[in-house]
Order: structure tokens, then sequence, then C-alpha cells
């Protein structure tokens, strides 16, 4: 009882500082507009005199126009994630939660007030909720809950949470 209070207290948080980001993410704009950045010379050369060099190309519009991303971290979301934008929530949420459980064993690790009770507990949860696997084995897990009608209600979050616990039950 009190292990399952502690891992739902320390993951929720902690799982929702690591997405907050991603929650507002939009399209970002180029760092460099081609117009105004410098072009090169080339230094002069006494040889044959060289033709001016040409303009480049204006940027081609987006195929579609961009909309603004839902803020629901959702099955729907999901599916109109591209395949690179999933791998990198997984990624995100599989180094949060690696970054999250090495803070946690380092911090309370030498605290000597804990009753043994409570370093048992933590020492469940720290076991139960570090990451085991590749990314890309937590990706194919999340895209196989996601195809079942359960799956399908889950938010991103849960449905990885799930994920981590199906794969490191194993």
């Amino acid at each position: 009882m009190w292990s399952s209070r502690l891992a739902a207290f320390l993951i929720g948080p902690a799982l929702a500082l690591a997405l907050a980001p991603a929650v507002g993410a939009q399209e970002e704009p180029p760092l460099f507009d081609e117009k105004t950045a410098p072009q090169a010379t080339p230094a002069p050369t006494p040889e044959a005199p060289k033709a001016p060099p040409e303009a480049p190309a204006p940027p081609a519009p987006p195929a579609a126009p961009l909309a603004p991303l839902s803020a629901k971290l959702d099955y729907a979301r999901w599916q109109s994630m591209s395949a690179r934008e999933r791998q990198t929530f997984v990624e995100g949420a599989v180094s949060a939660l690696g970054i999250f459980t090495a803070r946690l064993r380092t911090e309370v690790g030498g605290d000597n007030r804990a009753t043994p009770e409570k370093m048992t507990a933590l020492v469940k949860f720290l076991h139960d909720n570090q990451p085991r696997h590749a990314v890309g084995t937590y990706l194919k897990e999340m895209n196989t809950i996601y195809l079942t009608a359960d799956g399908q209600k889950l938010s991103m979050p849960d449905c990885f949470l799930r994920a981590l616990q199906m794969l490191d039950a194993k």
C-alpha cells in the first residue's frame, strides 16, 4: 500500500515535469534566415572573371499548413505524431525516469533517518521503475498497447508506464 502511494506520488510529478515541454511544443522557426545569412565570397582570381553568385532559391512552403498541436497527450495525438516524434517522446520519458530514479537513489540512499520500511518501499519503487530496456523496445510495446481498444483509452504517459511495467515484469 505504501509503495503504491509512493510510486504514484513520485512518478506522476516526474513524468509531468519531463513531458511538460512536449505539451506546448510547436514548430520552431529556422535559426538563420536564408536571405539575411552572410554569403561567403570567393577571393578574386586573376585568371578569369566569374559570374556573380546566384541568389538562393526561396524555401518551399510546407505541404500542409501547420496546425497547433493538441495539448492532450492521448491516442489521437499519438496517431498524428510521426515515427520520429514518437521515438523522441519515448526517449524523453525513458531518460527522465532514469535520471529521476538515479537522482533519488543518490539523494535518499545515504539518509540514515529513513526507517527500514520506508527504505524497503523506496528500493522496491526504484527497482520497479528503473528503465531496463532500449528505447525502441518501449516504443514497440507502446504501439502494441495502442492497438488494443483498452490501450486507446490511455494517455501517452499512462501507456508508457504500462509498457514499462509489462516489459520489466518479463
